[in-house]
């Protein structure tokens, strides 16, 4: 698994070396061709990565002990870097924004496609017949550096909803089973004002919710 992060990290870091060039329109073309090589093979590790992910959390699922809580078996194929909780009839996968995501970014690091990679299978092998909403929070800090990107918080935790949910498409995800909502810093885990307490609550909820 991290020989795989690792291809997926230096073909990111080569296509970022190839914009870097003479400006001769040829130059420039060929430098297009090889970021769009690069982007196909980055495309091509993340499907291996999903792929073995996959592998791994079907077997915790097979193998759990008959007597073992199901909430334990899923805690356990879901991994490090994610937690599992429960509302009334619903699942709930918590991921932190600081594995998913750089500061003030929407793009999904590679560990954060691991982690999704690993609740997908973990959806379609537990929860077929269910829908999934997948939630974004921040913390209750305004938009200073990224003002340019974002305009609020509101805008940041839909934006980054919005990225999983894409990821959660390109896995296998049903469409039609598929919602998202941006909540801002208004549904905190941790109420107080700590460094902690902000970490927690930036995070990303992936929701399975039950059919009828």
């Amino acid at each position: 698994m991290n020989t795989i992060r690792t291809f997926v990290a230096c073909a990111v870091a080569a296509a970022s070396l190839t914009l870097g060039g003479c400006g001769c329109d040829r130059d420039l073309a060929y430098k297009d061709v090889q970021i769009q090589e690069l982007e196909r093979v980055n495309k091509e590790l993340e499907a291996q990565m999903a792929t073995i992910s996959t592998r791994q959390v079907n077997n915790i699922i097979t193998t759990a002990p008959a007597n073992q809580a199901p909430i334990v078996t899923v805690k356990n194929a879901a991994g490090e870097g994610v937690d599992i909780s429960s509302r009334d009839r619903e699942v709930i996968f918590s991921i932190e924004s600081s594995i998913l995501f750089k500061a003030g970014s929407s793009e999904l690091t590679a560990p954060a496609k691991e982690s999704i990679s690993r609740v997908v299978a973990i959806i379609k092998q537990k929860y077929p017949n269910h829908y999934v909403r997948v939630e974004g929070h921040t913390d209750d800090q305004p938009i200073s550096r990224t003002k340019n990107k974002w305009e609020d918080n509101w805008d940041l935790a839909g934006g980054r909803a919005r990225q999983v949910l894409h990821y959660l498409l390109e896995r296998g995800v049903n469409a039609s089973d598929l919602g998202f909502a941006g909540y801002a810093e208004q549904r905190p885990l941790n109420p107080a004002k700590s460094e902690a307490a902000r970490q927690k609550n930036r995070r990303v909820e992936i929701v399975v919710i039950p059919k009828g």
